[in-house]
């Protein structure tokens, strides 16, 4: 996998589907999920087209922003369906002073973008180090998705990693909207970050 220069790899499940982020792949996964969220919420059922709609243009726009790869997984069980997705991105580092490391900057615009929320977002920010990829920053939150007016929210959560590589920002977000087990499931999508991989064109491993 790779964009522009800097390439990647990760190891994810057999039994999860990847994900086609051209435009008719997000048409399709938007519809999917979306008919998930209707069977597993029956009050929501209503209005699972425009749930279908706000994913696909959060796709599309998260597209434009960098994302570059994604997969996930939908199980059905006594409660409905068990759900968890990962992507990967490659964004342009934050804008820092000399004096500010790439970290501390990405750690702040988290924080800023907290303050910036309506309310429903919070992050829990720290520092890591992934065995084939190096120092990251690491971000714990809950995000809420507004599918359109008149309709209910959707809270999921994520964890998200940042690398700063090759001069850009390598960004792995496992979400979820089975947030009554997300401690099993973070757990998972930190064992998948794990195994990440990053690389330039002219070979340079890290």
């Amino acid at each position: 996998m790779t964009d522009q220069d800097i390439h990647f790899s990760m190891a994810i499940p057999d039994d999860w589907e990847r994900m086609d982020l051209t435009g008719r792949g997000r048409r399709d996964y938007a519809c999917i999920q979306a008919q998930r969220v209707a069977e597993q919420i029956p009050a929501l059922a209503s209005k699972r087209k425009v749930i279908e709609n706000s994913l696909y243009h959060e796709l599309t726009s998260s597209w434009a922003k960098g994302v570059r790869y994604g997969a996930a997984m939908a199980q059905p069980t006594a409660d409905g369906f068990l759900d968890a997705s990962i992507t990967v991105s490659i964004l342009p580092e934050p804008p820092h002073h000399d004096e500010e490391s790439v970290f501390e900057a990405i750690s702040a615009t988290v924080h800023e973008n907290d303050e910036d929320s309506d309310g429903d977002d919070e992050s829990d920010v720290s520092m890591i180090n992934l065995p084939r990829a190096g120092r990251a920053v690491r971000v714990l939150g809950h995000r809420t998705l507004h599918p359109g007016e008149g309709s209910s929210s959707l809270k999921y959560s994520i964890l998200q990693t940042f690398i700063p590589f090759g001069g850009r920002v390598v960004m792995v977000m496992g979400s979820t909207f089975s947030s009554d087990v997300e401690d099993q499931l973070f757990e998972l999508f930190d064992l998948i970050t794990g195994t990440l991989s990053v690389w330039l064109e002219r070979g340079v491993d890290r």
